[in-house]
C-alpha cells in the first residue's frame, strides 16, 4: 500500500489528497482479504462522488486503468466485474452489516449516500402506492373546462389528466413547452378535486429559479383569466410567491438538516418543485423526508438539461424518454378521460410522469430550436450544419479575434447599461443580453472575460480607473445568505440610492437596496458559466467555447446554454471543439432507476 499522500502521487497521476485520505481513514474498519482492491475502490468512488456521481457502477469501471499519466504510465488496473465483485463481497459490505461502504445491486457506496437513494426510492414508491383515481366524471369535468376546444392528442391536456388524483408527478419538457402554463392548470384541477381546500406551496432551488417560477404563475394565471377559465376562488387558490427549496426546508445556520424533516413534516398539501434538474440527491431525500403524510408533489424541469452540480441526476433518472407507457389501468382511465390514444408499457410503466416536446417558443424552422434538439440527441454533424446555415436567430463565430468581438459585445450592451437612465431600465438592459463560458476560471472563462470586459469599460471612461465596486455594475452572490435571503447564482446591480453606492436586487416589482459590505461574496458578471445560468433566461446570449476541449464541454451544457436564448444566440467555436462536445454526454452512475 502506501504509506503517505506523497507516495502515492508518485504512483497515481493526478490523485486527488480527498480521495487518497477517504480511502486511508475508511479500508481500516473493514476486514477484506484484496486490502489494495479495496483501498483503490474508496478512492476511485470518492472521485466519482466528486463528479457527480451517487455510486461506484462495478460493470462499468471493470478492466479499467485510472491514474495514469499522459505516456499511459503508472495507475491502477481494476479487476474484471466477476473478481471485483467477489473480493468486496468477501468484506462483507452488505446493507445489513452497517459497514461505512454498501455493496448492493452491483454498486459501491458510501452508506450515507446508499441512504440517500434508497430512501428517495422507498419515498416516492409510498408516494406513488398511495395515488388513487378521482372520480371520472368530476375529473372529465374539470378537464373539459380547463381544456376547452383543444384537439385530440394535446400534451398538456394529456399530462393534466395524468397528474389528476397522482401523489406524484413529474411534468418534463423543454423551453417553451409550456411547462408552467400546464402545470397552473394542473394546480387549478387539484384544487377543484379538493373544494379548493390545498394548501399549495412553490420551490425551486435558487432564488433566480424561484423568482421566474413566481412570474411564470402569475402571467399564467392572468392568461387563463381573461380566458375565463379560472374562477375568482381558484385564482385565490393558487399561490403566487415560490421560495427557494433551502429557505422552505428551514436552515439551520452551522448544521447540515433543516428545520423542516420527518419529525416536523412541511405545513402542506401539495408542494411543486420547478428546475428539479438541479436537485441533488441529498437535498431530494431531505425534500422527501419533510414532506407530510397526505401531500402530494409535483417535479417540473427538463431532465436534458445540467444535472445538479452536487452528486445525483433524480430528474433524469425519473425521466425516461420516449415515455414507456403506463399502467393499463391508467391507460384506461386516460382514454376515457381524454378520447386519446395512449401506449400501454411492456415493461415497467411510467404513470407518474407527463412529457411536452412540442415547444411553442421553438417552433417550424428557427434555429435555436434546430440546434439544441440536433445537439442533445447527439446529432456532432447535423448541429455543425446547423450553425453553418446562419439562421434567423443564429450566428456563428469559428475564428478571427475573440477580442474584436467581445468589444462589439460591450459596445452593443454594456455600455448601454452602464447609462441607463433609471434602475427599471438598468434591470431590462441586464436581462436582454449575457456572455456564457463554459469554464470558470482559464482562457476563454468567464474570470477573464469578465476582467476584459471592465477593461474596455474603463478605456471607454464608462467606469473608473480605480476602485473594485461602481454604478451600474452587474454582480452575482456567490455563496448563500440565508439572513438576507440571497443565494448562490442570485443576480442584480450595483446602483446609486439616495447618495450611496447600493446593490440592488428586484424580486417581481420589489426593489431591495443592500450595502455591499453586507455581501463580501459578490462578483462582476457580464460573462457567466453555463451552470450559473439554470433557471435563468436571456434575450439574447452569446456562447463561448473554449480553444482547447474540456471535460466540462458536453452536448448538456451545450443544450443548456442554447436554451437560455430566448430570441437570438451567437456562439464562437471551432468545429472540432463542438463537435467532440456534442458528442460527450453526462451519464451519472444511479441506481435509483432501477430501484423504482
Amino acid at each position: 500500500m502506501y504509506s503517505s499522500y506523497d507516495h502515492c502521487r508518485q504512483q497515481l497521476h493526478g490523485v486527488e489528497a480527498i480521495d487518497y485520505y477517504l480511502a486511508d481513514s475508511l479500508y481500516g474498519h473493514i476486514q477484506a482479504g484484496n486490502a489494495p482492491l479495496l483501498f483503490h475502490s474508496i478512492m476511485l468512488l470518492s472521485a466519482l462522488l466528486r463528479d457527480g456521481h451517487g455510486c461506484l457502477k462495478l460493470r462499468a469501471e471493470a478492466g479499467q486503468w485510472h491514474w495514469r499519466d499522459e505516456e499511459g504510465k503508472g495507475g491502477y488496473h481494476f479487476p474484471s466485474f466477476a473478481k471485483w465483485r467477489d473480493a468486496l463481497q468477501e468484506a462483507a459490505l452488505a446493507p445489513r452489516n452497517e459497514k461505512p461502504l454498501v455493496l448492493d445491486c452491483e454498486r459501491l457506496y458510501l452508506r450515507r449516500y446508499w441512504t440517500f437513494e434508497t430512501g428517495v426510492a422507498h419515498s416516492l414508491k409510498a408516494l406513488m402506492a398511495r395515488s388513487s383515481l378521482p372520480d371520472q366524471d368530476l375529473a372529465k369535468e374539470v378537464l373539459e373546462q380547463l381544456f376547452p376546444s383543444v384537439p385530440p392528442g394535446d400534451q398538456q391536456r394529456l399530462a393534466v389528466a395524468n397528474a389528476m388524483g397522482a401523489r406524484f408527478s413529474v411534468l418534463s419538457g423543454g423551453p417553451g413547452t409550456g411547462k408552467t402554463f400546464t402545470v397552473t392548470k394542473l394546480l387549478a384541477a387539484m384544487q377543484r378535486l379538493r373544494n379548493h381546500r390545498l394548501r399549495i406551496a412553490m420551490v425551486a432551488p435558487t432564488g433566480k429559479a424561484a423568482q421566474r417560477l413566481m412570474e411564470s404563475v402569475v402571467a399564467a394565471k392572468a392568461v387563463l383569466q381573461e380566458q375565463g377559465v379560472l374562477t375568482a376562488e381558484e385564482l385565490r387558490s393558487i399561490p403566487e410567491n415560490a421560495a427557494t427549496l433551502h429557505r422552505c426546508l428551514g436552515v439551520m445556520p452551522g448544521q447540515h438538516e433543516f428545520r423542516h424533516h420527518s419529525g416536523n413534516t412541511l405545513p402542506l398539501d401539495l408542494l411543486l418543485v420547478d428546475e428539479a434538474s438541479m436537485i441533488d440527491l441529498p437535498m431530494m431525500y431531505r425534500l422527501l423526508q419533510a414532506l407530510p403524510p397526505g401531500a402530494s408533489l409535483v417535479l417540473l424541469g427538463d431532465p436534458d438539461q445540467l444535472p445538479s452540480v452536487s452528486a445525483g441526476s433524480v430528474l433524469a433518472d425519473l425521466t425516461p424518454r420516449p415515455h414507456p407507457g403506463y399502467s393499463v389501468e391508467k391507460q384506461r382511465w386516460l382514454r376515457r378521460l381524454t378520447g386519446d390514444a395512449v401506449p400501454v408499457a411492456c415493461g415497467k410503466n411510467a404513470d407518474y410522469l407527463g412529457l411536452l416536446t412540442d415547444s411553442r417558443r421553438f417552433a417550424g424552422e428557427g434555429g435555436i430550436g434546430r440546434l439544441g434538439a440536433a445537439v442533445i440527441a447527439g446529432e456532432a454533424g447535423k448541429s455543425w450544419a446547423v450553425l453553418k446555415e446562419e439562421m434567423q436567430g443564429l450566428e456563428l463565430q469559428e475564428d478571427g479575434d475573440l477580442q474584436t468581438w467581445l468589444d462589439g459585445w460591450v459596445e452593443a450592451y454594456y455600455q448601454p447599461l452602464l447609462q441607463a437612465r433609471d434602475v427599471h431600465q438598468a434591470f431590462a438592459l441586464l436581462a436582454a443580453f449575457r456572455i456564457l463560458c463554459v469554464t470558470r476560471s482559464g482562457p476563454q472563462g468567464a474570470e477573464q472575460v469578465n476582467e476584459y470586459v471592465q477593461a474596455r469599460l474603463r478605456h471607454t471612461g464608462l467606469i473608473p480607473v480605480d476602485g473594485k465596486w461602481y454604478p451600474g455594475c452587474p454582480v452575482m452572490v456567490t455563496r448563500n445568505h440565508y439572513e438576507l435571503d440571497l443565494f448562490n447564482g442570485d443576480t442584480g446591480l450595483l446602483l446609486r440610492h439616495e447618495g450611496k453606492l447600493r446593490v440592488v436586487f428586484a424580486r417581481g416589482d420589489e426593489l431591495r437596496y443592500l450595502s455591499p459590505s453586507r455581501l463580501p461574496s459578490l462578483e462582476a458578471v457580464y460573462a457567466m458559466t453555463v451552470h450559473k445560468t439554470q433557471g435563468s433566461e436571456f434575450e439574447q446570449v452569446a456562447l463561448l467555447l473554449p480553444e482547447r476541449d474540456q471535460p466540462l464541454n458536453t452536448r448538456e451544457l451545450l443544450y443548456t446554454g442554447i436554451t437560455r436564448a430566448k430570441k437570438s444566440l451567437m456562439i464562437r467555436a471551432g468545429e472540432q471543439i463542438w463537435k467532440k462536445a456534442v458528442r460527450r454526454s453526462v451519464s451519472r452512475y444511479s441506481g435509483l432507476s432501477e430501484r423504482l
